[in-house]
C-alpha cells in the first residue's frame, strides 16, 4: 500500500505499550530453541520468561505506584 506525503506525515506513530514487569523494559530478547519452543529475556536485567511477564506499561506503572505506597508504609 502506497501513502503519499501527507498522509504519512499525519499518521500517528506506532507505539507499543508492552514492557516487562521485572524492570519496566520495552525490548526483550526471543530466541528459538531446538523443541521450537520459545525463551524471551529482558534487555535490561536479562531475567528469562520464566521470572517475568510482559505486562501493558500502564500496569507495570500502576504496580511501581503500589510498591512505593507499600515502602513508604512499612517506614513509618
Amino acid at each position: 500500500m502506497v501513502v503519499n506525503y501527507d498522509n504519512w506525515k499525519l499518521q500517528a506513530p506506532e507505539y507499543n505499550d508492552d514492557v516487562t514487569s521485572c524492570c519496566g523494559a520495552e525490548e526483550y530478547v526471543k530466541e528459538n530453541l531446538a523443541d521450537d519452543s520459545k525463551i524471551y529475556y529482558c534487555s535490561e536485567c536479562g531475567d528469562d520468561n520464566y521470572t517475568y511477564e510482559i505486562i501493558c506499561e500502564t500496569e507495570y506503572n500502576e504496580r511501581r505506584r503500589e510498591d512505593a505506597l507499600e515502602h513508604n508504609r512499612d517506614e513509618e
